[in-house]
């Protein structure tokens, strides 16, 4: 017999029950739906950096850098080569 069907203001303690799990799930979902609208916010503003304003001479900046440090010199000596001598340091 519930509550409602004897006419008193009070729960019984299983509805009580039922009512504080219902309760503690609400709270729960709120905060799994919140977490999951903050990440989904992060990567928003992840992706919002990445694809940003591109710096237009970048990749021909970028292909230099890589052309010094990689080009041959005379007798396939490479410029990174340049930077190690341990033959002068050799007593």
């Amino acid at each position: 017999m519930s509550a409602e069907d004897d006419g008193s203001a009070f729960m019984t303690a299983d509805e009580m029950a039922a009512a504080k799990h219902k309760a503690d799930m609400d709270d729960k979902m709120k905060a799994m739906i919140r977490e999951i609208l903050f990440y989904a916010l992060l990567l928003f503003f992840l992706l919002v950096v990445i694809n940003g304003q591109h710096d237009t001479n970048s990749y021909r900046q970028n292909a230099n850098i890589v052309s010094t440090f990689t080009a041959k010199l005379h007798n396939d000596v490479s410029v990174l080569s340049l930077f190690y001598l341990p033959s002068l340091f050799v007593i």
